[in-house]
């Protein structure tokens, strides 16, 4: 090999090693096309061949992506002491914050002690929604009793609503009703007659109303209040939905005749039998000229004979017994 041949060899195979030291395989991008690389050996390039073909495929390195993971931390649970009531007395367990107004559902023991679960709104102070022993859950007035805990921590329940009752009124008294007036307790105006029938001597009446606080007054036929009550209270509770108009009425009578009477006899609209008022017999003697004696009649028209000490009946009297006519003087 001549000097001029060592020469172009030493070129080539310089070539070669800096080009193969350029060959790195580094990560390609997915669908990467195959790259040919052309190399020359030095029998190639010292015959004037043509340098041999090489074809070089990289393949993408993944490159690792981190991961995290995420480790639940634990949450406080805030735990609110149990509040409860021990009754002071046997108390009504009801469906809503009033015990007049709401229906029943259960009673509550003097000294049994119930769960505290809710507190009605504060313009209803001292009622509570409790859990009796049983899982039964009802309002109950709280006024009268213990409270363990603290009550103003409980959760406000909505007030339910009113339910619709039936006010019934019974007639015990000796006189038809015909009207009955029902207002709002807070309004000034009585508004219409809630009866569309007199109501008989020993009848009833049963009016549909919303449970609440009223103002009711009762009239006869006359008209003539006999019956009148302020901001009471109409509602589910059997005493409050039932009005029973039974009242005694206390009086007196004068004697301004000029005789004794021996016998004074009544009877009402709807008995027509005499009955005694006053007998001598059994009342101490005549009822003399002058004299004042009193006596207690239900409410109610009453027809009256009178009978002189010598046998003679005189003519009917008809009085009206009713609150606020105190006596009545015989002339």
């Amino acid at each position: 090999m001549n000097p001029h041949q060592r020469s172009r060899l030493t070129g080539f195979l310089i070539a070669a090693l800096f080009g193969g030291a350029c060959i790195l395989p580094t990560a390609a991008p997915a669908g990467t096309p195959p790259v040919s690389i052309v190399t020359a050996t030095p029998d190639s390039a010292a015959q004037g061949q043509a340098p041999e073909k090489f074809t070089a495929t990289f393949t993408p390195v993944p490159t690792r992506i981190p991961t995290a993971t995420f480790t639940p931390s634990l949450t406080a649970t805030l735990t609110t002491a149990p509040v409860t009531m021990t009754a002071g007395q046997a108390l009504s367990c009801v469906k809503g914050p009033d015990w007049k107004l709401y229906e029943g559902v259960a009673g509550i023991a003097d000294g049994e002690t119930v769960a505290l679960v809710a507190r009605a709104v504060t313009e209803i102070p001292d009622y509570y929604v409790v859990r009796k022993s049983d899982g039964t859950e009802c309002w109950a007035f709280g006024g009268s009793s213990t409270i363990s805990g603290s009550a103003a921590s409980l959760p406000v329940r909505e007030t339910p609503p009113l339910p619709t009752v039936s006010f019934v009124i019974s007639n015990k008294l000796q006189i038809p009703l015909c009207f009955v007036y029902i207002r709002g307790k807070h309004e000034v105006v009585w508004g219409a007659n809630r009866l569309a029938d007199p109501v008989a001597i020993n009848g009833a009446v049963s009016i549909p109303i919303t449970a609440g606080y009223y103002d009711v007054m009762i009239k006869d036929c006359q008209p003539a209040v006999i019956y009148e009550e302020h901001d009471r209270a109409i509602g589910s509770d059997t005493a409050y939905r039932n009005q029973e108009l039974a009242f005694d009425v206390e009086f007196f009578i004068r004697n301004n005749y000029p005789f004794s009477i021996c016998h004074i006899h009544f009877r009402t609209l709807a008995i027509s039998s005499w009955e005694d008022l006053f007998n001598h017999d059994n009342d101490g003697g005549p009822f003399a000229m002058g004299a004042l004696k009193k006596f207690i009649l239900r409410a109610g028209l009453y027809n009256m004979r009178i009978t002189r000490c010598n046998g003679f009946i005189l003519p009917l009297t008809t009085l009206y017994i009713r609150p606020g006519v105190g006596g009545f003087t015989w002339a």
